[in-house]
């Protein structure tokens, strides 16, 4: 494609990496970074016009300078590390169930070294028989109600006029009054579709939607449905923590989300090498994670060898945000990085907390080694956000491509689906090439190179949620930049020598 901006050199800078010792300065020029396009009299210039079939894929690979599109710059990446020595490298995603099957996944899917296939036998004792593959730690369950319908439960099993002031029961009420308005639309969204819908006839599109209302009334905000009866654990007892089985494959045939967040990583690296393994992790139901899976998870990762791990879920409420913040502690003090997708609920995460976090009661980051990642489009300009994505100048820290992503769907199939998840597993793939050609700089480096040699956005874009409001991109995000992969390894480069 023909480069459709006015390019202009960039000056000489310093650029500053939080080190896992301190902050230190390191001076190098930044001269042959990919520069932030010059705005021409107020208006840039972008591609405005439908992408054709081939490329509209793989728009998240393309290069911002060349091909006026909003991406990563991958192929101009390859050159930083061409003919470089690369170390086994293990990404663990923690996500709904994987089709391991996947012809894109097929050579790189992490495999137990200390396991004997099908003795039925828990070969390296971590406590988990025959994880050759990974772990399911949701067992036969399929879907969860959402956080706030369990702990409205709660608020039901354990509050009464005489302990309504209790910390846990003072929230009790605000509870109430969210969980009624949101399952009473609920319920009348089934109401109005259930009538018109068939099976047989119906579009893919409204099957999509009938689903969701399904689903939204039978588990999200359902207090009665209890998959821990079919997990067979005790739910709020960390301790119970050997459960579930080897089989992180997918329950249901709309159990697609764990496929395609793996396969946008693995279709990353696997462009520069096949060393870079992934680790599935089966913890995410349709619903509300629980927050004992997710911090056992994590340790699960951390245990098994990952140095990156992705994690493209969220939710609005936590039962025990102390379980899943220890084991983010944990993951750091091995020197393991976390990816987190910031959420699609077009919110400010500074004023609106999602979790998991890394922040504690004062809003002070309790470890350096998780990066929050909100979503791009493809275009270049005001539309520049995704509308859908959570933002946060303090919470959020780096935005990369997460508006129509294409990628691996169950049973060798394909498609497009959109979200914060799809922009996380970019920024772990490309944390993952990072760790793999440089394994010397730790997760807390790599988590700062990231931000740092994102491109950097210097005009205003529309704020999700706020219909034709505009704020400066730099106020959405801590770094104030997009995803740049040639950027980061270049920056890591140049990092490593300084070493």
């Amino acid at each position: 494609m023909n480069n459709r901006f006015n390019i202009c050199a960039v000056v000489a800078t310093c650029y500053f990496l939080l080190l896992a010792t301190g902050c230190k300065t390191i001076q190098s020029t930044t001269s042959n970074l990919v520069p932030t396009p010059i705005v021409n009299n107020g208006a840039l210039t972008f591609k405005q016009t439908a992408l054709p079939e081939d490329v509209l894929p793989i728009w998240s690979y393309l290069d911002l300078v060349s091909d006026s599109i909003s991406g990563m710059s991958l192929d101009k990446a390859k050159q930083i590390v061409a003919n470089k020595k690369v170390k086994p490298l293990i990404v663990a995603v923690i996500d709904s169930g994987t089709d391991l099957e996947h012809e894109v996944l097929q050579g790189l899917v992490w495999s137990n070294p200390k396991e004997v296939v099908g003795n039925q036998k828990d070969d390296d004792s971590n406590g988990y028989i025959d994880d050759i593959n990974g772990w399911n730690f949701l067992a036969d369950a399929y879907g969860a109600p959402l956080a706030i319908t369990r702990l409205v439960a709660k608020c039901e099993e354990l509050c009464t006029e005489e302990n309504r002031k209790d910390t846990f029961c003072s929230r009790c009420e605000p509870l109430q009054k969210e969980y009624d308005v949101a399952s009473e639309k609920a319920s009348e969204a089934y109401s109005n579709t259930v009538h018109w819908y068939n099976e047989a006839t119906t579009s893919e599109a409204h099957k999509l939607a009938y689903d969701h209302i399904l689903a939204l009334n039978q588990y999200h905000y359902n207090p009665l449905y209890n998959p821990r009866e079919i997990i067979g654990d005790n739910v709020n007892d960390l301790n119970d923590k050997y459960y579930g089985n080897n089989s992180v494959l997918p329950q249901e045939k709309s159990e697609t989300h764990g496929t395609h967040v793996a396969g946008i990583a693995v279709k990353i690296t696997r462009q520069f090498t096949d060393a870079i393994k992934y680790l599935p992790i089966r913890a995410i139901p349709n619903g509300d994670e629980y927050d004992k899976d997710v911090a056992l998870a994590i340790r699960y990762a951390v245990d098994s060898g990952a140095k990156v791990i992705n994690m493209s879920f969220g939710k609005a409420y936590s039962e025990h945000p102390d379980w899943v913040q220890e084991a983010i502690k944990y993951a750091a003090s091995k020197d393991v990085l976390m990816v987190h997708a910031a959420g699609n609920n077009s919110k400010n995460i500074d004023e609106s907390k999602v979790f998991p976090n890394d922040q504690n009661a004062n809003d002070n980051e309790i470890a350096d080694n998780m990066i929050t990642v909100g979503a791009i489009t493809r275009y270049f300009n005001e539309a520049l956000v995704s509308e859908f994505s959570n933002y946060g100048e303090k919470n959020v820290d780096i935005f990369a491509p997460g508006s129509k992503i294409y990628s691996a769907l169950p049973n060798n199939e394909y498609g497009y689906q959109q979200g914060t998840s799809m922009a996380a597993p970019a920024v772990a793939a490309v944390a993952g090439l990072v760790r793999s050609y440089y394994p010397k700089l730790s997760a807390s480096q790599v988590k700062h190179i990231l931000m740092n040699s994102g491109i950097e956005v210097p005009f205003e874009v529309y704020v999700p949620g706020k219909p034709g409001e505009k704020q400066p991109f730099s106020e959405l995000c801590k770094s104030g930049r997009i995803l740049n992969a040639y950027n980061a390894l270049l920056m890591a480069e140049k990092m490593s020598k300084n070493k």
